[in-house]
C-alpha cells in the first residue's frame, strides 16, 4: 500500500527556490504597468492584518515579486484574509518550476500561463499545498511524455485517488478530498485542475451552471494543450481527449463558463467582467450556439440604459440565471446561448417584464418593464431544451479495452487505500484501553463508532479528539450534540485542533439560557457553508477589549455595521471569508459578513444562527429575533405559508418540484429549503417576511421538456396563507410504448417469466456493464431514492459485474444478476432489439416495463437526474 505524505511547506520552499531571475514575468510593459498599479490599490486592504501579507517583496527577484503581485493583484477577499504570504509565495515557485521542469513549460503563452497554470484556485474550494504535492507525486510519472500524454496520463492519477460521490454544496481542499477519495463532479474538477496545472499545463474548471435538459448541473476540465483547448471528465480518465459521459448531453446545454483570475483579454465571448475577474462563456466549444438580444423600454417606449437583464433557464423547479448583463446605453443586453427555450427577466430595480424566448426562432426580444410588486395571479410555460449532438471522439474498441483495464486497476488501488480505514469491528483498536463503557463514558460505543464511520479518511483526527473527551469529567459541552452538530463533510476534513478551540470556548454559557436554545444558538461551530476554523478565542477577546464584559446583539450589530465594509464583487469566487479573516480585513461579501456577525454574538455568549433556507439571521435575548443589515431584511418574520398536496401522484420534493423565491429588487429570489425538515412532510408550514412570493412547481418528461407553473401571490402581515402544490400532469408521451418484450420469456429460469416478476407494479431494469463511473453516478442516485423505491414497490433488475454486487443491498427490491463481460445478459438483448435502440455499449442501459411486457422508458448513457426520470415513469407506469 502506497503512503499518502503531504509535503510540508518549509520544505517545499526550499527545495523550489530558483533564485532571483532577472526576466520579467509580465512582459507586456503596458499589462505589467497595470497589474502593478492594481496591486497598489488593493494593497491597502490588507492593512489591519495582524501577520503583514507583502513583507519581503522587495528581495525577491523581478519574475517572482511580478508574478506575487499580479495574484495579490486580483486576489479575492477569501485570500487576502484567510491565507500568508509564505503560502502564496510557495504558490508562484511551485508553478515556475512547473514551468522550468516539463518540456511544455516554456511553449505555453504567458497569459495562458498566467491565468491558467500560476494562479492556486479553482473555483470555491478551501485551500492547501496540493500544488507543491501533486508536483512532487507526478514529476517523474509525466517527465518524457508529450503533452497530450501528460494530460491523460495525470488524470489517470487522479482517478487512482478520487472517484465521485455526491456531498454538500461546501468544496473541500484538494488535499482533504485526496484522504477521503471522495468527491462531487465540483470537487473531482477541483483535484483535476490542481493536479493539472502543478505539472504546468493550463487548465480551467467548466460549469454548466443548470442542464438544460434535467435538473441538476456538472463540472469538468478544459486543458489546454499545443495550442488548443480540450475538455475531460475530471478523475473519469477516457482513452483520448474531448471525451466523457457528458460529452453528448454538453451539447444540449445552454451556458457553460469558467471564472479567469485578473483581468483576462483571451478571445472567449465574457459574460460577465470586474476588475477583478471574468466569467468566459465557452458554450461554443460544446454546441450550436446563438446571440440572443435584449432591448429593455419602460410603458412609454423610452430605452432603459442601466437596466438588469437575466437570461434564465428552467432547473431545479426554478428559473435560473445563467446570465446577469447590464444594459448599455441604447437599453440592450446580448448573451450568446444554445439553441433551446429561456425565460428572459428585465428589472430597473422596481419594475419587471419577463418572456420565453425559443432561441431557435429568435434572436431578438423588447421587454417592457410594465409590472410591479402585489399582481396576484398564474403564469404556465412550456419549456423545450436544445436536442442532442453526437460524441465528438470514438476510440477504438482496442482503446477502450485497455482503458476499462487501467481503470479497473486504479480502482483497486484507490479500493486498497479506503480499506485501510476502520470498521465496526476495528475502531476501538483506535482508543487502546481508554475507551469506557457504561454511565462514566461521554458517548456509547455505537456512538463513537458512527463519529469515526462519518470521518472516513480523517478518523485519526476525530478519534484523537473523541478519546480525549470519552470520560464525562473531561468533556464540557455536550460532546455529542458538539459533535452532531458537525456536517460529514465537516468530520472528514477538520482537524484536531480545531475541533477542540471550540469544545473549550464557552461552558461558561451553557447554563445562561435554556438548552435547546444554547445548542442552536452557542454550541455549533459551523454557521453556514464556511469552513469552520477557530474564531472562538480571537473573537471573544476582541469582544472583551472592544464592549467589555457584556455586549448586546444590537451592539454588536451597529459595531459591524460600521466597520466591515461590505463589496460582494471583492469576493467574486464565493469562498466564504473567515470569521477571524473579516475581522481583520475589514472587508466582506454579505454572505461572509452574515456568518462574521453569527460568530461575533456567539463569541459574545449571545445565541444566533443563520437561518441557511432563507437567509435570516436570528438572535436570542429573551426569545428570538431577526437582526438585518440591509432595509429591505428588516421586517420581521410575522406571516406564515402552508404549503398543502393532494397525495396524488410523486411527493414533491423542494428543488425537485417546487420551490420558493421572494420579491426583491426587481426579481426573486429563491429559497433554499432542500433537506430542510419544514418541507419534509405536508402539510408545510414556514414563517415569513410580509412581502411578494412566488411558489414554482415543473413536471420534466424523459426527453427534457418541462412544465412549469408559476403562482404569484401577497403575504401580508400576520396573514396565515395556504397555498395548495399544483404539479401539471404530464400527457400521454410520457408512457408511449416503445417496444414489447415477450411477458412469457423466463427472467429467472424455472422460477419467474418477465410478466410475473413485472407484476402489477412493473419493473425497472438496469444494466451497468463493467460499471465505470456514469454506471456510479446513476447508482449515487438511486441509493438517495431509496425512499421512493420502496414506495413504489416494484422490482429491480439490476445486471451489474462482481465488483458492483454490494450495492444491490442498497437498492430496495433488487435481485442482482453477475454481468458476462464477453456476452451481453439476454434480457438487455431483447430489449435493445424490442425498442429498436441504437446501443453501443453506452452504459448504464436503463428500461422501465409492465406485466405485459411493455417497454415505457429505455435509455443509453448517463445524465443527471436519470434516477429521478426513470422513476417518474415507474410510478407512472
Amino acid at each position: 500500500m502506497r503512503k499518502r505524505t503531504f509535503l510540508c511547506l518549509a520544505t517545499v520552499a526550499v527545495m523550489l527556490c530558483v533564485g532571483c531571475r532577472k526576466q520579467h514575468f509580465i512582459k507586456d510593459d503596458a499589462l505589467r504597468k497595470q497589474v502593478h498599479a492594481d496591486f497598489l490599490q488593493r494593497q491597502a486592504l490588507a492593512n489591519e492584518r495582524a501577520e503583514p501579507l507583502y513583507g519581503g517583496m522587495d528581495t525577491l527577484g523581478l519574475e517572482e515579486r511580478e508574478a506575487l503581485e499580479f495574484l495579490y493583484a486580483y486576489m479575492p477577499y477569501s485570500d487576502m484574509a484567510d491565507y500568508d504570504g509564505a503560502f502564496n509565495l510557495s504558490q508562484v515557485r511551485t508553478a515556475l518550476a512547473a514551468r522550468d521542469t516539463f518540456s511544455w513549460g516554456r511553449h505555453v503563452p504567458d497569459d495562458i500561463f498566467r491565468h491558467f497554470v500560476l494562479v492556486y484556485r479553482v473555483n470555491n474550494e478551501n485551500l492547501d499545498t496540493a500544488r507543491q504535492y501533486m508536483f512532487h507525486a507526478l514529476k517523474e510519472r509525466v517527465r518524457g511524455l508529450s503533452m497530450y500524454e501528460a494530460a491523460l496520463e495525470v488524470n489517470h492519477w487522479c482517478h487512482e485517488h478520487m472517484a465521485y460521490r455526491a456531498s454538500d454544496g461546501r468544496t473541500s481542499a484538494p488535499l482533504a478530498s485526496l484522504r477521503t477519495s471522495l468527491g462531487r463532479c465540483g470537487e473531482e474538477s477541483t483535484f483535476a485542475v490542481t493536479a493539472l496545472r502543478s505539472v504546468g499545463i493550463p487548465a480551467r474548471q467548466c460549469y454548466t451552471p443548470r442542464w438544460a435538459h434535467c435538473d441538476d448541473n456538472h463540472a469538468w476540465v478544459e486543458v489546454w494543450v499545443d495550442g488548443r483547448w480540450h475538455f475531460m471528465g475530471a478523475c473519469e480518465p477516457d482513452p483520448e481527449l474531448d471525451m466523457g459521459w457528458f460529452a453528448v448531453p454538453s451539447t444540449r446545454t445552454m451556458m457553460v463558463h469558467s471564472n479567469a483570475y485578473g483581468r483576462y483579454m483571451g478571445d472567449e465571448e465574457v459574460n460577465f467582467r470586474t476588475g477583478l475577474t471574468s466569467r468566459i462563456n465557452m458554450l461554443h466549444n460544446y454546441a450550436p450556439v446563438r446571440t440572443l438580444k435584449v432591448t429593455v423600454k419602460d410603458a412609454e417606449g423610452r430605452v432603459q440604459p442601466g437596466a438588469t437583464v437575466r437570461f434564465k433557464l428552467y432547473n431545479y423547479a426554478e428559473y435560473y440565471p445563467l446570465a446577469t448583463v447590464t444594459c448599455d446605453a441604447q437599453g440592450q443586453a446580448q448573451l450568446t446561448t444554445g439553441h433551446g427555450d429561456l425565460l428572459i427577466w428585465a428589472t430597473d430595480g422596481q419594475r419587471y417584464a419577463y418572456n420565453k424566448v425559443d432561441v431557435r426562432k429568435a434572436d431578438t426580444l423588447t421587454l417592457y418593464l410594465t409590472r410591479e410588486a402585489g399582481r396576484e395571479y398564474v403564469e404556465e410555460l412550456n419549456m423545450v431544451p436544445p436536442v442532442a449532438g453526437e460524441a465528438r471522439v470514438t476510440p477504438t474498441a482496442a482503446q477502450v479495452q485497455h482503458n476499462a483495464q487501467r481503470l479497473a486497476y486504479e480502482d483497486s488501488l484507490r479500493n486498497a487505500y479506503t480499506s485501510t480505514f476502520p470498521t465496526q469491528h476495528t475502531f476501538r483498536a483506535l482508543f487502546g484501553d481508554t475507551m469506557p463503557e457504561g454511565p462514566e463514558a461521554s458517548l456509547t460505543a455505537t456512538q463513537v463508532w458512527d463519529f469515526i464511520r462519518r470521518s472516513e479518511g480523517n478518523y485519526r483526527a476525530v478519534a484523537r479528539f473523541i478519546g480525549a473527551h470519552l470520560l464525562r469529567s473531561s468533556g464540557g459541552a455536550q460532546l455529542y450534540d458538539y459533535l452532531m452538530s458537525y456536517s460529514d463533510k465537516d468530520l472528514r476534513d477538520m482537524d484536531c485542533a480545531t475541533l477542540e478551540a471550540h469544545l473549550t470556548s464557552y461552558d461558561a454559557f451553557a447554563s445562561a439560557v435554556p438548552y435547546d436554545v444554547y445548542r442552536r444558538g452557542l454550541l455549533p461551530a459551523r454557521i453556514s457553508n464556511e469552513l469552520v476554523r477557530p474564531w472562538r478565542q480571537p473573537l471573544a477577546s476582541f469582544v472583551g477589549q472592544s464592549f467589555g464584559e457584556q455586549a448586546s446583539a444590537a451592539e454588536l450589530q451597529a459595531w459591524t455595521a460600521q466597520h466591515i465594509a461590505v463589496d460582494d464583487t471583492g469576493n467574486y469566487y464565493n469562498c466564504p471569508v473567515s470569521p477571524v479573516g473579516v475581522l481583520q480585513l475589514r472587508h466582506a461579501d454579505r454572505h461572509s459578513r452574515d456568518i462574521f456577525y453569527v460568530a461575533l454574538c456567539r463569541a459574545a455568549g449571545v445565541p444566533a444562527y443563520l437561518d441557511n433556507a432563507t437567509n435570516l439571521i436570528y438572535v436570542y435575548e429573551g426569545g428570538w429575533r431577526t437582526v438585518a443589515f440591509e432595509a429591505r431584511r428588516l421586517s420581521q418574520p410575522t406571516a406564515s405559508l402552508t404549503l398543502t398536496w393532494s397525495g396524488r401522484g410523486t411527493k414533491p420534493v423542494y428543488w425537485s418540484h417546487f420551490s420558493l423565491a421572494k420579491y426583491e429588487d426587481g426579481d426573486f429570489v429563491s429559497y433554499d429549503f432542500e433537506d430542510d425538515p419544514r418541507m419534509a412532510s405536508f402539510p408545510a408550514t414556514v414563517a415569513l417576511e410580509p412581502g411578494y412570493y412566488c411558489l414554482c412547481t415543473g413536471s420534466r418528461y424523459p426527453d427534457g421538456d418541462v412544465l412549469s407553473r408559476m403562482e404569484f401571490f401577497v403575504v401580508d402581515s400576520g396573514q396565515r396563507v395556504t397555498k395548495e402544490l399544483v404539479m401539471r400532469p404530464l400527457v400521454s408521451k410520457q408512457t408511449s410504448v416503445l417496444g414489447v418484450v415477450d411477458p412469457a420469456y423466463e427472467l429467472i429460469e424455472g422460477m419467474a417469466t418477465l410478466g410475473e416478476y413485472a407484476g402489477e407494479k412493473g419493473m425497472v431494469c438496469l444494466f451497468l456493464g463493467d460499471y465505470r463511473e456514469p454506471s456510479k453516478h446513476l447508482v449515487v442516485e438511486l441509493q438517495a431514492l431509496r425512499e421512493r423505491l420502496r414506495l413504489w414497490g416494484g422490482m429491480v433488475y439490476l445486471c451489474a459485474p462482481q465488483n458492483a454486487q454490494a450495492m444491490s443491498w442498497q437498492l430496495p427490491n433488487a435481485d442482482c444478476v453477475v454481468a458476462d463481460a464477453s456476452h451481453p445478459d439476454p434480457l438487455q438483448v431483447k430489449l435493445v432489439e424490442a425498442t429498436g435502440l441504437n446501443f453501443a455499449d453506452d452504459y448504464p442501459l436503463v428500461a422501465v416495463l409492465n406485466g405485459r411486457g411493455e417497454v415505457l422508458f429505455c435509455h443509453s448513457g448517463y445524465r443527471i437526474g436519470l434516477a429521478e426520470q426513470l422513476l417518474r415513469v415507474a410510478e407512472r407506469r
